[in-house]
């Protein structure tokens, strides 16, 4: 699978954009990428496991919840990592 990274993340990453890792899910593949680069795991994930609410996770094009991690995945999909962004406006 391919893992695109986004934005601040990269920093993570050696400013990398693009992984690529061989894996059956995607928890299985975030699991690879993070033990990598392991600071990136304490940014991605809450103490408990579950995906920190500032991150979405895409496989290919489709959110994903922190329960559905191990959607299977094969080398064609891609999953985004993308830090969403608050925001709004001001009176």
């Amino acid at each position: 699978m391919k893992i695109h990274v986004s934005g601040i993340l990269r920093k993570y990453v050696d400013y990398r954009k693009d992984l690529a890792y061989e894996a059956p899910t995607v928890r299985a593949g975030l699991d690879q990428l993070c033990a990598e680069y392991p600071q990136l795991a304490t940014i991605l994930f809450e103490g408990n496991g579950d995906l920190s609410a500032v991150h979405r996770l895409f496989l290919n094009g489709n959110q994903l919840a922190s329960d559905t991690l191990d959607e299977p995945a094969t080398a064609n999909d891609t999953i985004d990592i993308i830090t969403a962004i608050a925001g709004g406006a001001h009176p």
